[in-house]
């Protein structure tokens, strides 16, 4: 039994040595901790993200990036017990600080944003898809007794961008009842929500599937 436990010890110390002292996880965490920012202050209420079917909002993708960030640093925290001390990667107390203080005001911000939408009872539907795969996507919430919406366009790899917004009363959701009016045109799509006459647009928006865009652009259409 201890013949085995060395074995295996042995041929974990190369992995933990490195771990403890390489600045390649540092650099990595840092880059998750870059995106999860952009995800939390440039992505608020602007972008959504589609994978698999789910729709992923800003505050949970950013908190899976800032997850694992902070996961990256802890791993080589721990690892840097078994490696000596000249050897084992140290961040400054600057950047130390920088990183744990920037980490946690972003998780903060994805927590609000958690509560928010458990608060509102947001909900997403699919209004329409084009042959390209560009699909307009609602979100509506429900509070009091109003209620509103988001209209997100996500091009065919993922990402939606925010084109509009409404607001109705009694709670209604009208995009989850088929009462948006939808035209295609090309790379562009317009929309119309019925029954909502208090957004800032009337519940009209208009917006592009950039993929389509370029893709037509290239292919001199």
């Amino acid at each position: 039994m201890n013949s085995e436990k060395d074995a295996r010890t042995g041929l974990l110390r190369p992995v933990t040595e490195w771990l403890g002292a390489s600045p390649v996880l540092p650099r990595i965490a840092t880059g998750l901790l870059l995106a999860g920012v952009l995800a939390v202050f440039p992505g608020f209420m602007m972008f959504l993200f589609v994978a698999g079917g789910k729709f992923i909002p800003w505050w949970m993708a950013g908190g899976v990036l800032l997850a694992a960030a902070a996961a990256l640093v802890l791993i080589q925290a721990s690892a840097r017990k078994s490696v000596p001390e000249d050897h084992a990667f140290k961040w400054s107390e600057v950047q130390n600080s920088w990183f744990w203080t920037s980490l946690v005001l972003c998780a903060f911000c994805c927590g609000i944003g958690m509560a928010v939408d458990a608060w509102d009872r947001s909900g997403y539907s699919v209004v329409s898809r084009n042959n390209s795969g560009c699909t307009l996507i609602a979100k509506e919430t429900t509070y009091f007794r109003g209620g509103g919406g988001v209209m997100y366009l996500a091009e065919p790899w993922g990402l939606a961008h925010r084109v509009g917004d409404w607001s109705v009363n009694e709670g209604g959701r009208p995009a989850r009842d088929g009462l948006v009016k939808v035209s295609w045109a090309g790379s562009g799509v317009t929309y119309s929500v019925d029954g909502a006459p208090y957004g800032p647009y009337g519940g009209v928006g208009k917006g592009r599937c950039w993929t389509k865009a370029v893709t037509d652009r290239l292919g001199g259409d």
